[in-house]
């Protein structure tokens, strides 16, 4: 891995963060997104931070040689729990924990030696293994899935 590609990877994070915080300006948190589970565009900025925060985590450890993952995790109970604990901030605290969130990750990205790259690290949820490039992909795509779902919100709810 070298810088370039080290460049590559924190831009897609910034890229994918940048295109939600964008086409969030002026828009209620508080929109529904999902009928069956009651989510909603702030419920989904609590649930990409948990995952960055899990993900920044697992960068962490594997950077001291240890691992690092959510034991005994039921990744749907894991995520509506992760929602149900911020249900009592803002729209404001979950948006700049969402901000927050999204530079730890880059950070631990950052500070990761280059000769760590390609090594076989533990994903935080626990069952998977594979590079830190494909962390960060499969985390920017888990952004793209979540960005077009509240564009759909957007677009109906302006209709």
């Amino acid at each position: 891995m070298n810088q370039q590609d080290k460049a590559y990877l924190l831009g897609l994070l910034a890229q994918t963060h940048d295109a939600i915080r964008l086409m969030l300006e002026d828009i209620d948190l508080e929109l529904p997104v999902y009928s069956d589970s009651g989510w909603r565009i702030r419920d989904i900025l609590a649930h990409i931070a948990t995952w960055d925060h899990q993900a920044a985590s697992s960068l962490k450890a594997y950077r001291v040689g240890q691992e690092y993952s959510t034991p005994g995790l039921d990744e749907s109970k894991f995520n509506e729990q992760s929602v149900l604990e911020q249900r009592d901030k803002t729209g404001q605290q979950i948006f700049d924990e969402w901000v927050q969130a999204r530079r730890e990750f880059k950070r631990a990205v950052e500070e990761m030696p280059r000769d760590l790259f390609p090594g076989d690290l533990l994903y935080p949820w626990g069952d998977e293994r594979g590079t830190i490039a494909y962390l960060v992909e499969m985390m920017t795509d888990h952004d793209i899935e979540h960005r077009d779902e509240i564009m759909k919100t957007i677009v109906i709810g302006s209709s």
